[in-house]
């Protein structure tokens, strides 16, 4: 026990303990609440998408996820929400990951569009769309298995712009 005690040398009453934690007063700026699924039925996105047979197989209070027959082989899109969580993050995470990041303003809010490409073909066969409103993003997530498909890009835009003008402001 002492042992253990002596690791820690940080007092709880000193106000330099606690290294980057943000002051207490710190309050986050929350934007609008989205519907589930970012209010897109199982029917737009099957539409938007041209995949038929989606399966809604993940709902949960953060966002929802659709499979082709619901199986993890094949296409895949999604819906997230985040709650007080830096987009600048998730946009350098995608820097990392994907071909190609570019900024993209919708209904007038900002954020990115992430791509990434089949190397064989040089085809887009997955896009992720991410946008800022205060301290909180959204995302949707388009990708495709195998041709032929609809430009991931165009989809998951327009699933973009469709949730923020579902939002409730």
């Amino acid at each position: 026990m002492a042992l253990l005690a002596g690791c820690s040398s940080e007092d709880p009453s000193d106000p330099q303990a606690g290294g980057d934690a943000p002051p207490a007063s710190v309050d986050a700026q929350h934007g609008p609440v989205f519907p589930e699924c970012g209010g897109i039925s199982d029917e737009t996105v099957s539409q938007l998408t041209q995949v038929a047979g989606l399966v809604n197989t993940a709902t949960n209070s953060v966002g929802c996820q659709w499979l082709a027959g619901g199986s993890i082989v094949g296409p895949h899109f999604s819906f997230t929400s985040f709650r007080g969580s830096p987009i600048g993050r998730e946009r350098k995470t995608q820097e990392l990951s994907r071909d190609s990041v570019e900024d993209i303003t919708i209904e007038g809010h900002d954020g990115f569009i992430a791509i990434a490409r089949d190397l064989l073909t040089g085809t887009d066969t997955l896009c992720e769309v991410g946008i800022q409103f205060d301290d909180d993003f959204i995302e949707w997530s388009v990708s495709y298995a195998a041709q032929p498909f609809p430009d991931p890009c165009e989809v998951a835009t327009e699933l973009t712009r469709q949730s923020i003008v579902n939002a409730e402001k």
